[in-house]
């Protein structure tokens, strides 16, 4: 176990810095239409927090401490090899099931460290999985290409060879946002390994008038149940309204990042309690990263297509269904 998850003095200085520069727009303080979910003064207090008062160094000696963390280099076809960041948390209880866990923009390796909290907490006695949870390329403390090419297929085939290389030839995948589209392709070519997936979030097109011909009649009729009617509604919104930041403004500005990821983490999780730390935790760990690398899956993802899943979960507040 290492403790690599340390930033820079310089980094956290020249965040202080920009934080006692920053300019926020009073002028959203009364408008109707500020969309920011906590609020214009609130969000003032949480940059006011971070500046004053938040302690990245306290954070990063817990997640040290608490986590198993490693660092290994994994090679992909067509690409150098690509230098990971994972937690590696195995169990004491024989015929324990290995379960790689991979999340999206903007997840982190934060997601998976309540989970494990949980699996290796003393009354928990069952232990039954085996954890692995990577920082995917350009993502947190996780390497990344300069090359164009990289999409979902590649991602997967540099999870497969990790768990490979750890060990596991038999194991289950949990995808989440972009991980359900990678544990998918994990599926589909590495299916002598995986021996099943859960994923959330459905990235699907309309059905194929020839493929599909009874489910395409059904879309064209808009014959839909409640439930569903209300996840295309929420699929429009995402598409239509959501605003689309770039890498430059992200990378460049710890009050941008964090006004994004307030947002996002407001607006896509159901009715979770965020904490100013947690807030702070999840928006500097991609700051000190590259938002423009972890936003090339994208482009590079433009084909995707999850059909005919045999199960997922469908939460209340899931952006594409």
């Amino acid at each position: 176990m290492l403790d690599i998850i340390h930033l820079p003095d310089r980094l956290l200085e020249e965040i202080k810095i920009k934080l006692q520069y920053t300019r926020l727009d009073e002028g959203m303080a009364e408008v109707e239409w500020n969309d920011l979910e906590i609020g214009h003064a609130n969000f003032k207090k949480l940059v006011e927090y971070w500046r004053d008062d938040y302690d990245w160094r306290k954070f990063e000696a817990y997640l040290n401490s608490s986590f198993h963390h490693f660092q290994t280099s994994i090679p992909v076809t067509g690409f150098e090899d690509i230098n990971l960041h994972i937690l590696h948390h195995r169990s004491s209880r024989p015929g324990a099931i290995p379960l790689t866990f991979v999340y999206g923009w903007p997840g982190s390796f934060l997601e998976a460290c309540k989970i494990i909290l949980l699996l290796t907490e003393p009354k928990n006695d069952q232990q039954a999985f085996y954890v692995v949870a990577s920082s995917l390329p350009g993502y947190g403390f996780s390497a990344y290409t300069k090359m164009s090419g990289f999409g979902l297929e590649q991602h997967a085939e540099c999870l497969a060879r990790l768990m490979t290389k750890l060990g596991y030839d038999q194991y289950v995948c949990q995808g989440g946002d972009w991980g359900s589209s990678i544990v998918r392709y994990m599926a589909l070519n590495h299916s002598d390994a995986v021996r099943a997936i859960h994923i959330n979030v459905l990235l699907a097109l309309p059905p194929d008038e020839h493929r599909s011909p009874e489910k395409y009649a059904r879309y064209r009729r808009n014959e839909y149940s409640e439930q569903e009617i209300h996840n295309l509604e929420r699929t429009y919104w995402f598409a239509t309204e959501e605003p689309v930041t770039l890498g430059y403004a992200l990378y460049d500005s710890p009050v941008a990042i964090l006004a994004c990821f307030v947002g996002k983490l407001n607006a896509w999780t159901d009715e979770y309690s965020w904490t100013p730390d947690e807030l702070i935790h999840w928006a500097l760990i991609h700051y000190q990263g590259s938002s423009s690398a972890a936003m090339q899956i994208y482009k590079e993802a433009s084909a995707v297509l999850n059909a005919n899943p045999a199960r997922a979960s469908v939460f209340p507040k899931e952006l594409i269904i």
